[in-house]
C-alpha cells in the first residue's frame, strides 16, 4: 500500500474515532442533588452571593467543576472565597485548589479535585457584585438570576434566600421567574423553592424597593447606559455628517477626474502595439503600478531575445524536484532602461555579480523594498519616457495619498483623545475617530486607484486590457493567421505581465497545442537539454508566480435582570 491512502486512512479512522468520542463525553452522567444560592443585599446596592451545589457524580471520573458568573449590569465582581466539601481552597490549578478566570465580562470559578466517581460531593463560592440595585422612575429595583443560565445538567431542587438591610422598604411582591413552588417572606428575607430544575432552565428574582432606601445613587453601569442614550444623538450625527462628506468628497473627487470613456472592442486578437511587457502590464495595472507579474514579463522577454536563458534543471533524489535556472547572456543592444536595470538586479547581490540565479534566489533578491523601489522607478520612467504617465495627475494622486494618511492618522489620535473623554460624553465619542477612520482608508483608496495616465496613456491601456480579456478566455476576439506556435512564441512575454499566462497556456493545452516557447528549455538528470513542451512551460511559470509570493509585500434601556452565567463538570 502507498503512502498516500494509508495517510487517508488514518486520517478517516481517528476522525471515526472522534466523531464516537465525543457523545461519549458529553453523556457523562452527573447532576445537582441541590442548588441553593443565599443573596445578601447590602445598603448601596451591592450583594454578596453565597452558592451552595451538591453535585452526584456517576460511574465516570470527574476532576472539576466549574461555574461562570458575568459581570454585565454590575460594577464589578470579586470571588471571596471558594471551599469543598466543607474545607476552605486556596488558589490554584493543582487538586483540592480553585480558580478564576477572566473572560472578557465573565468571571470563570474552577474547583479542582481528585478523580471522582460514583460520589457526592459539595461545591460552596462566595462572591461580591457591586452596584447590582439600579434605579427606575420610582423604585430601586434588585434583579438577579438564581442559578446558571446554561447548565447541562439537572437540579432535583434548587433554593434562594435574599435578605435585604434594614430600612430598604419593599414597595411591591417578589417576582420570580418561573414562579417558585413555594415562597416564604420572614422579617426582613424571603426564601423560596422550586423542584426540579430542567438542565438549561433558569430562575430570575426582581424586588422592588422604595427608591433611595437601598441605591442612594444609580450604579455606575447605569448612569453610563444613560450618559450613553444622551450623548449618541450627537455624536452619531457628528460621525454621519464626517462619514458622509468625507466619503463623499473622495466620491465626488474620483467621478470629476475619471477619464473619458474610450469605445474599445471587447477583445482584441493580437497585441495592439509594440509596448515591451513590463511596460503594458503596469499600464493595464491599478495606478499603473508594476508588480511581480510585469517584472517576471520583462525577464521573460529578455529569453526570447536571447538575453538570458532559463532552463528547468530536474535534480537528483527521491522526488525528482525541478529548479528553474537564469543563465545570462549578451546584454540586447536596443535593451530599454528599465530592463538594463531589471538585468543588473538580477544577476548582481551583496557579493557581487553572478552569472546565473534561480528563482528561489530572485524572490530573495526582490524581497528587498529597495530593490523593488529602484525597478518600478526605472519602469515609471519609461512610461513617463513614451508620454503614458501625466505628471500633474501623478502629484495629485500623491496629494490624494497623503490627505488619506493625514486623516487616518487624525483617526488615531482621535481615539486617544476618546480615552480620556469616555467619563463625560461615553463610548458614542468613538463615532468621531470611526467615521475618520473610515473616511481615511477610503481617501488612500481613492488615490491608490487615481490613474496617472496620460489621455495617450489612457488609450493605449484600454487596448492592452481588450487583448488581456483575449489572453484570458473573458472574449472572443476575431481570427488572426498566426499560428499557435507563434503566439506563444512572442506573446507568453506579455501574458505573463498580465499575470495571465498560466491560464492561457494550460486553456491551449486542453486545445492539443504541445510545444512551448523555443527560448524555454528542459535539462534532464541524464544533463540532455531540450525544448519546453507546453507542460512543462507551465511548471516554469508556476514557479515564477511562487517566486513572486515569497518576495512578498513589495510586489506589487435598563430593564433585566445580571447574574446567570453556566456551569459544568467534567
Amino acid at each position: 500500500m502507498s503512502v498516500r491512502p494509508v495517510a487517508v486512512l488514518v486520517s478517516v479512522v481517528a476522525v471515526l474515532l472522534a466523531a464516537a468520542a465525543v457523545p461519549a463525553v458529553a453523556a457523562k452522567p452527573y447532576r445537582a442533588e441541590h442548588y441553593h444560592a443565599r443573596v445578601v443585599v447590602e445598603p448601596g446596592g451591592s450583594i454578596v452571593v453565597t452558592e451552595t451545589i451538591r453535585f452526584a457524580f456517576g460511574p465516570a471520573s470527574f476532576t472539576f467543576v466549574s461555574r461562570e458568573i458575568p459581570t454585565r449590569r454590575t460594577d464589578g465582581l470579586t470571588v471571596l472565597e471558594a471551599s469543598m466539601d466543607g474545607i476552605p481552597m486556596e488558589r490554584g490549578k493543582a487538586a483540592g485548589q480553585y480558580e478564576v478566570r477572566r473572560n472578557d465580562n465573565r468571571r470563570r470559578i474552577v474547583w479542582h479535585f481528585p478523580s471522582t466517581t460514583n460520589a457526592a460531593r459539595t461545591f460552596t463560592v462566595t462572591y461580591r457584585a457591586a452596584g447590582v440595585v439600579w434605579r427606575d422612575a420610582a423604585s430601586d429595583v434588585f434583579a438577579w438570576t438564581l442559578l446558571p443560565a446554561r447548565h447541562e445538567y439537572r437540579i432535583d431542587c434548587a433554593s434562594a434566600e435574599v435578605a435585604y438591610p434594614e430600612g430598604a422598604a419593599l414597595v411591591a411582591d417578589a417576582v420570580l421567574d418561573p414562579p417558585a413552588a413555594e415562597a416564604r417572606h420572614d422579617s426582613r428575607a424571603i426564601r423560596f423553592e422550586r423542584c426540579p430544575v430542567e438542565p438549561n432552565a433558569t430562575w430570575v428574582v426582581t424586588l422592588r424597593f422604595a427608591q433611595g432606601s437601598v441605591a442612594p445613587v444609580a450604579p455606575g453601569w447605569q448612569r453610563r447606559s444613560a450618559r450613553n442614550r444622551e450623548t449618541l444623538p450627537l455624536f452619531l450625527g457628528l460621525g454621519g455628517f464626517v462619514l458622509f462628506a468625507g466619503i463623499g468628497a473622495f466620491v465626488l473627487f474620483a467621478l470629476n477626474h475619471r477619464h473619458a470613456r474610450i469605445d474599445t472592442p471587447g477583445a482584441v486578437a493580437s497585441p495592439p502595439d509594440d509596448l515591451p511587457p513590463a511596460l503594458a502590464g503596469a499600464l493595464v495595472a491599478t495606478g499603473a503600478a508594476a508588480g511581480w507579474g510585469p517584472v517576471l514579463g520583462a525577464t521573460m522577454d529578455l529569453a526570447r531575445r536571447g538575453a538570458l536563458a532559463i532552463r528547468s534543471v530536474e535534480k537528483t533524489g527521491l522526488f525528482g524536484s525541478q529548479e528553474v535556472r537564469i543563465e545570462r547572456g549578451s546584454t540586447p543592444p536596443g535593451a530599454a532602461p528599465h530592463e538594463r536595470v531589471l538585468l543588473e538586479m538580477l544577476f548582481t547581490d551583496k557579493h557581487g555579480p553572478r552569472s546565473s540565479v534561480t528563482f528561489s534566489e530572485l524572490a530573495k533578491n526582490f524581497a528587498s523594498s529597495r530593490r523593488w523601489k529602484r525597478v518600478r522607478g526605472a519602469i515609471a520612467s519609461d512610461l513617463r519616457a513614451e508620454r503614458l504617465l501625466d505628471s500633474d495627475r501623478e502629484r495629485t494622486r500623491g496629494r490624494v495619498i497623503a490627505a488619506g494618511l493625514v486623516i487616518l492618522c487624525s483617526s488615531i489620535a482621535g481615539f486617544i483623545a476618546s480615552v480620556a473623554l469616555f467619563d463625560q460624553f461615553g463610548e458614542p465619542v468613538l463615532m468621531l475617530p470611526i467615521a475618520l477612520l473610515v473616511v481615511g482608508v477610503v481617501g488612500m483608496v481613492t488615490g491608490a486607484s487615481f490613474s496617472p495616465l496620460s489621455e495617450e496613456g489612457h488609450r493605449r491601456a484600454e487596448h492592452w486590457r481588450a487583448f488581456k480579456r483575449t489572453l484570458e478566455g473573458k472574449a472572443d476576439a476575431p481570427s488572426v493567421a498566426v499560428t499557435h506556435a507563434e503566439r506563444v512564441e512572442h506573446w507568453l512575454p506579455h501574458a505573463v505581465a498580465f499575470g495571465a499566462a498560466i491560464t492561457w497556456m494550460k486553456r491551449l493545452q486542453k486545445q492539443g497545442v504541445t510545444l512551448g516557447p523555443s527560448w524555454l528549455t528542459t535539462v534532464s538528470r541524464e544533463g540532455s537539454v531540450g525544448p519546453a513542451n507546453i507542460g512543462a512551460t507551465v511548471a516554469i511559470l508556476s514557479s515564477g508566480s511562487s517566486a513572486g509570493a515569497q518576495a512578498g509585500g513589495h510586489a506589487g434601556g435598563a430593564g433585566g435582570a445580571a447574574g446567570g452565567g453556566s456551569s459544568a463538570a467534567g
